[in-house]
């Protein structure tokens, strides 16, 4: 009963922190992004190049944000949450998902409305920004590949218990083996 109380606490405390990170990420993301903007005209709005050219910077900023907050969490949460490195790392890449969708839903909120509501209320010649919004959808894989190649870092690390003199052999597919002192024996 008490490794299944640790295992929920566990997945409680990784999908908490990438849902509270998603929410900051949001936050930052809505921060950076200078959205384009249509200029009102007669029958509806035109845009010149240089806001044509801003359009892709809501992703180009998504990504950084998501790359730099997902990589980090990947090596805090499974250095921190080691009991069951398999449980870990799923719960990440669902966590990671998750992440994913709560900062791009809170850049949004937190963004420009509707434009084409926003066009068919403004006068000619006024500036009307964008959505922010994901343009590209592989902007939203960042997330579980940034947060798993952080969680690699710890992976491929020896465990925090172990003695500093000491090493684990690791097969092929980084199943631990025997337990061997520097200098002992090798295989």
């Amino acid at each position: 009963m008490r490794r299944h109380a640790g295992a929920a606490a566990d997945v409680a405390a990784v999908l908490g922190t990438l849902l509270g990170l998603g929410v900051m990420c949001g936050v930052v993301w809505w921060a950076l992004v200078d959205p384009a903007v249509f200029t009102a005209g007669r029958r509806g709005g035109s845009m010149g190049e240089a806001e044509l050219a801003k359009r892709f910077d809501s992703d180009g900023w998504y990504a950084v944000v998501a790359a730099v907050a997902g990589f980090t969490a990947g090596v805090v949460l499974t250095w921190w949450r080691q009991r069951d490195l398999r449980l870990t790392t799923l719960t990440l890449v669902l966590g990671s998902g998750l992440a994913a969708a709560t900062m791009a839903l809170t850049g949004w909120l937190l963004g420009p409305g509707d434009p084409d509501a926003a066009l068919a209320q403004a006068r000619p010649g006024e500036k009307v920004p964008v959505e922010l919004l994901v343009t590209a959808p592989a902007s939203y894989l960042v997330w579980p590949v940034a947060v798993l190649l952080g969680a690699l870092i710890i992976l491929w690390s020896p465990p925090k218990d172990e003695p500093s003199g000491a090493r684990r052999d690791h097969d092929a597919f980084g199943h631990l083996g025997e337990d061997r002192t520097e200098g002992g024996p090798a295989r």
